[in-house]
């Protein structure tokens, strides 16, 4: 009896969670679990984040269905669904995309309308990070490459952020292009059927529909730099229901409750920056549903505080394989001669 409470002793595992406004832990930064529900008998999970099981995510038709035997995959949020990807970069790769950046010259990056974006970087040619690219198309099961936008890598110094936006891309003359306004169709869904959007070559239905980004620093807790989606549960659907439920363009003059629309609504997940760790979300429906803009994807880049940066690739995917893209967003010419 002795010999067995000493060997529930040494099975217990204790985690430990706290989630606000943002999301804290105590522990360590990586975990590995067992009773895996992936491709292998251990796998890694961050421990400041929930892990939520995959049911309603795999059970929702109206978002791409990714590899979820991916190793490290951990959904953190439903509705909308975040994926971490624990370790999706090497150190080798973080550093080498790091350096390629530096070593090529950064330039401006623009946000475009209202939305304020001080941060710097390069992007990078197809053929200079095909496993990267690989990496990319294996995570999200996506088989044809044209999908995948050029890699953009990132530095935010102190003080550089990049505002509140979305990934996905509203029709010509959406309310969105003048701003925060409270006006119905928000994103100008109601068109995409017959206008489609600039990104898709105006393609009906198509839209970017997809990002995942990686961290390739380590930015200390409590340093700035934290990725924060602002306003979750901002987008309802139909008649006021969930809009992974019942999805609806978003209509931005008053709450389905009859109160006064804010932009402020929501509640708060917050993404440290880990080198390696890649996030990946959803800013839209498949085409299928009409690509829609989610509007509870808002998210943010902030800043990192004095004496602290942070690098990130990000990773576009377009719902179709022809599109189209600011010039801030293409290459001009091999950034450098390492091929990752």
């Amino acid at each position: 009896m002795l010999m067995i409470r000493y060997l529930a002793f040494f099975l217990t595992v204790k985690f430990q969670f706290h989630f606000s406004n943002g999301l804290s832990s105590t522990g360590t930064e990586a975990k590995l679990l067992h009773a895996s529900k992936y491709n292998s008998p251990r796998r890694v999970v961050n421990p400041r984040y929930p892990d939520f099981a995959l049911d309603n995510y795999l059970a929702n038709p109206y978002f791409q269905k990714i590899n979820t035997d991916y190793p490290g995959l951990q959904l953190i949020h439903e509705k909308p669904f975040i994926f971490l990807v624990n370790d999706f970069f090497t150190d080798d790769e973080c550093d080498r995309l790091i350096n390629k950046a530096m070593e090529a010259g950064l330039r401006r990056q623009i946000g475009g309308g209202s939305v304020v974006r001080t941060s710097n970087g390069v992007v990078c040619e197809n053929e200079e990070v095909p496993t990267i690219r690989r990496k990319m198309a294996d995570l999200t099961n996506i088989s044809d490459l044209r999908q995948l936008q050029h890699l953009k890598v990132s530095r935010y110094s102190e003080g550089q952020e990049f505002s509140k936006h979305t990934d996905a891309w509203p029709t010509e003359g959406a309310p969105i292009s003048r701003g925060w306004v409270f006006e119905d169709d928000f994103f100008g869904d109601r068109q995409r059927p017959v206008l489609g959007c600039v990104s898709s070559m105006n393609k009906p239905l198509h839209n970017n529909f997809m990002t995942s980004f990686v961290y390739l620093n380590d930015v200390p807790i409590d340093y700035g730099g934290c990725t924060s989606f602002p306003n979750i549960g901002l987008h309802t659907g139909k008649s006021g229901a969930s809009f992974y439920d019942e999805p609806a363009p978003m209509d931005a003059r008053r709450r389905s409750d009859g109160s006064e629309w804010d932009w402020d609504f929501g509640s708060t997940l917050k993404i440290h920056p880990q080198r390696g760790t890649a996030v990946l979300h959803f800013c839209s429906l498949l085409p299928e549903h009409g690509g829609l803009c989610d509007g509870n994807t808002f998210h943010r880049a902030e800043p990192p505080k004095p004496g602290h940066e942070k690098f990130v690739s990000q990773q576009f995917f377009s719902s179709c394989p022809f599109w189209d893209i600011p010039d801030d967003s293409l290459p001009f010419g091999r950034v450098s001669s390492d091929t990752i």
